[in-house]
């Protein structure tokens, strides 16, 4: 068994009551009444079966309570499932069996059921067992969860062979040699799944790797990532919700005034909300010797602040031998496959080397695109990328102020079959947010759907306090149309001038203009929302301002509802009154007052509190007297 020193000391450091020192000195007198609370809630808020039951059970036995033994027993099931997802489940059960040898309170059933299922558990596609449903191993996200439950398993049980034939030492030697680039790659890049939904699992694997991991350098490289993911947080939110462009998001963290981190929020800095059922990070946290960084939490918490926060994230899979890494590699190619760049020209060839080797199939047709590309270098000299799921490089831009936040990935992807991306966000609060889509079906679990995601992703871009953002949709989709998020019921004023409409909520104040005549009416759903702009080529307009700004919203609404705008097809030219002139289109540049605007960043972080470039070797975060500095080893 694994020595208990690491993880001993967290649970010595949950039992502490009071206030608790974060890593740079600075104090937090209510974190860990936060982290008590939240286990209490989440104890008996929390889902009880699937894949959080285990979250459940951990939440209530930090708080005191009784495991629920029905719901124990599918945890067990779930894992020993098979079932896509399960390595969330598995995480947690390390995390529970970790914990358990510093604070007894699993039967003995339990921990046999336990061994059983970590013995027996399926850590990477290299298995030769193979599988009998769909697994998801390849996204970012569950390429480092398989790594961390692989590692924590060979730790806990070094000597002993598994049911593949590997000791826990190969196994932990195999999950090292994935996850140190892994994690490098999350610091030198950053997140492929931008500002997601995912950033909650992110805190789990993270966490659990803080916490319980053996090697010391696998565990600094680790808590630079959750420092730089709490960064990332504290730099695009309002109020304690996410609210930025984002690589993968889902409608349950857009139109309910709750996000997939709200409770990692309000642990985090003490803003948000616990109401979410289905979490796995936040409780993690809350069981966790991890404390964020003072710099971060007070950047989070200067609410007075206004910024630009310019940041680079993920890579172009053409731009990869720029930092050393090969088409050719099949360890490289992970980075690609968790970018969900299977298909991408350069590495479809090894993709579809990792799927023959090892039973593993994203995609089912790759010479179908082989020889397309084929045939278009041939005619054209290049072959165009066609991932749909793909998260190449995001330039973000968020503009932050006490009453707004709106933020715009530059020129994303335009024109490409979209997935989960969500290019461009404005938000007056939780609830009051808006943004375009190009939609898919009613079903707001599938993606994309009606509300999030896009068919056909538009061309964006975003200057201070505009955005703009123009669709241009192909003939054949079944929905020739964008349209906006705009939740007239979560506004205190609605206004309709022309093609303009303007909300307020408090003392910010949004203006969102179409080139086609918008209509305002219900969604599918019955709520009023949905502004539809009933053309195929759209331009979308967003214009942001308060009452500081502006003195008044009737002021605000005469400067832009009579400020120029021309639109000529997918091409603009629209005078803000407070940011100036911009020019724009499909296939046009982005100026402002007559000055070409750059929409690819040179750095990774671009902001008041921290500059430094792509692929960095060191990053140090400032705020004030306070400073926090990173290095990669």
């Amino acid at each position: 068994m694994v020595k208990l020193k690491f993880y001993i000391l967290v649970v010595c450091i949950l039992s502490v009551s009071g206030s608790l020192m974060h890593a740079s000195g600075t104090y937090d007198a209510d974190f860990g009444q936060r982290c008590r609370d939240y286990c209490g809630y989440y104890g008996t808020h929390g889902r009880t079966n699937w894949l959080y039951g285990v979250f459940r059970q951990l939440a209530r036995t930090t708080a005191g309570m009784q495991y629920e033994d029905e719901n124990v027993a599918d945890i067990f099931t779930t894992i020993k499932s098979n079932h896509d997802c399960n390595d969330f489940t598995l995480n947690g059960l390390l995390r529970m069996v970790y914990l358990d040898a510093g604070k007894p309170v699993m039967t003995a059933e339990m921990k046999k059921n336990a061994r059983d299922c970590i013995l027996d558990f399926k850590y990477w596609w290299d298995d030769a067992r193979r599988d009998t449903t769909y697994r998801c191993y390849h996204t970012e996200n569950h390429q480092a969860l398989y790594h961390t439950a692989e590692l924590l398993a060979g730790q806990l049980y070094k000597d002993t062979k598994f049911t593949n034939g590997m000791t826990g030492r190969e196994h932990m030697a195999h999950a090292a040699e994935r996850l140190l680039p892994w994690l490098d790659y999350r610091f030198r890049f950053g997140f492929s799944e931008w500002l997601s939904t995912y950033y909650d699992v992110e805190v789990l694997l993270l966490t659990n790797l803080i916490d319980f991991a053996e090697d010391p350098a696998i565990r600094h490289k680790a808590r630079n990532v959750l420092n730089l993911l709490c960064f990332d947080l504290a730099l695009n939110h309002k109020d304690g919700y996410l609210c930025g462009t984002s690589g993968r998001v889902y409608a349950s963290s857009l139109v309910t005034g709750s996000h997939n981190t709200s409770p990692l929020f309000k642990l985090l800095f003490g803003k948000g909300t616990y109401d979410r059922e289905e979490m796995t990070g936040a409780i993690a946290l809350a069981t966790s010797g991890y404390r964020c960084p003072g710099v971060i939490v007070a950047i989070a918490n200067d609410s007075a602040a206004t910024f630009t926060n310019r940041q680079r994230n993920s890579l172009n899979v053409e731009d990869a031998p720029l930092y050393g890494l090969s088409f050719d590699s099949e360890l490289d190619c992970h980075l690609f496959w968790g970018m969900q760049e299977f298909i991408h020209p350069k590495s479809i060839a090894m993709s579809k080397t990792i799927s023959e080797k090892y039973g593993t199939w994203p995609y089912g047709n790759y010479d179908h695109y082989i020889d397309l590309y084929a045939k278009e270098i041939a005619l054209t000299g290049n072959a165009v990328d066609r991932e749909r799921f793909a998260l190449s490089e995001a330039n973000i831009v968020t503009y932050k102020t006490p009453d707004y936040v709106i933020s715009t990935a530059l020129d994303y992807r335009k024109g490409s079959r979209g997935y989960q991306q969500h290019p461009w966000m404005a938000t007056l609060g939780p609830k009051a947010v808006i943004y375009t889509n190009h939609p898919g079906g009613n079903n707001l679990r599938q993606s994309p759907n009606y509300w999030a995601g896009n068919e056909v992703l538009p061309r964006s871009v975003q200057h201070a306090n505009v955005a703009i953002c123009i669709y241009n949709i192909p003939e054949g989709e079944d929905r020739r149309f964008s349209h906006a998020y705009f939740p007239v019921n979560e506004m205190d004023e609605i206004r309709q001038s022309g093609n303009w409409i303007f909300g307020r909520k408090d003392e910010g104040y949004v203006a969102l203009y179409s080139s086609t005549t918008p209509q305002l009416k219900d969604d599918f759903r019955g709520i009023r929302c949905d502004i539809v702009a009933d053309s195929p080529a759209n331009v979308w307009i967003c214009e942001m301002g308060s009452r500081e700004q502006w003195e008044n919203f009737d002021s605000f609404i005469n400067s832009v509802s009579t400020a120029n705008v021309e639109t000529d097809g997918t091409d603009v030219a629209y005078e803000s009154p407070s940011a100036g002139k911009m020019t724009f289109g499909w296939d046009a540049d982005f100026s402002v007052d007559g000055t070409l605007m750059p929409l690819r960043h040179s750095f990774r972080y671009d902001n008041p509190y921290c500059r430094c470039p792509i692929a960095p070797d060191t990053i140090t975060i400032n705020y004030g007297n306070d400073k926090l500095t990173m290095n990669i080893d």
